[in-house]
């Protein structure tokens, strides 16, 4: 059992807030009780998450994205905590980001808060397939030939394809990078960043995170044991993108 203290500046540690966005800090949506003895993590605070970790009885449900409006109804009665990380653990030093770099084995890696870049020496049909292996799913769409050769790679956690990312883009076309991997491709980014010859890979905004979350997991499990907390992952999620749209008004000026 930790004492609620001990565990925060755990998560002070590896997941500092001073790494968030300054809209986004990190946040209990339910503060637990001062004593845990088990604790959840997860990307999505999805029904089967909640119900699954309440009758687990999870003291902690530690999340990647926000509860969705009108999840109080799954608390009725139940003391169950919610702390949510988000920007936090993006852009932590062993965060979503970086893990991903990790796993795809990203040479000389260098990270800028939820951006990192580094090479690969695959093609783009070959950098697709990994990461289908590494998350587990069979289809991701995709920009570019899959015969052309991946090098330069930028990998942007969350909706890195979302428009108001256009000054970044800009900037990382202009160090080289070739091929960008990250989440909400949609029509704006297909217009403006095809004629640059930037291949695209759209990981999912969920399931990009998955593997950055489940390390999450592995590190509080390691940390914990000495305090006998019981640490586990909850794996349900939204296997969807949140802002697509078609139209961005506005932005194309």
């Amino acid at each position: 059992m930790i004492e609620l203290e001990k565990l925060q500046a755990i998560i002070d540690e590896v997941a500092p807030a001073a790494l968030a966005d300054k809209y986004d800090p990190p946040f209990y949506w339910r503060k637990p009780g001062h004593k845990l003895q088990k604790i959840g993590v997860c990307v999505d605070p999805t029904a089967q998450n909640l119900q699954l970790a309440q009758k687990n009885g999870v003291d902690l449900l530690i999340s990647h994205h926000p509860c969705p409006e009108g999840a109080e109804q799954f608390f009725s009665g139940q003391k169950m905590g919610v702390l949510i990380l988000h920007s936090a653990w993006n852009r932590a030093p062993e965060g979503n980001t970086s893990t991903l770099a990790r796993l795809l084995n990203l040479i000389e890696p260098v990270q800028d808060g939820q951006f990192v870049t580094g090479r690969v020496e695959m093609s783009l049909r070959d950098l697709l397939f990994s990461c289908q292996r590494l998350l587990n799913t069979p289809l991701l769409p995709y920009s570019g030939d899959l015969n052309d050769k991946a090098d330069q790679v930028l990998i942007i956690s969350g909706a890195g394809f979302s428009p108001f990312h256009r000054e970044e883009w800009d900037k990382y076309i202009a160090r080289g990078c070739d091929t960008f991997l990250s989440a909400e491709l949609g029509r704006y980014a297909l217009s403006y960043l095809t004629p640059h010859n930037i291949k695209l890979i759209d990981l999912g905004h969920s399931v990009m995170a998955r593997p950055g979350m489940e390390h999450l997991t592995y590190t509080l499990q390691n940390r914990l044991k000495i305090f006998h907390c019981e640490v586990g992952f909850y794996p349900d999620l939204y296997a969807v993108n949140y802002q697509t749209a078609s139209i961005y008004p506005g932005i194309e000026s």
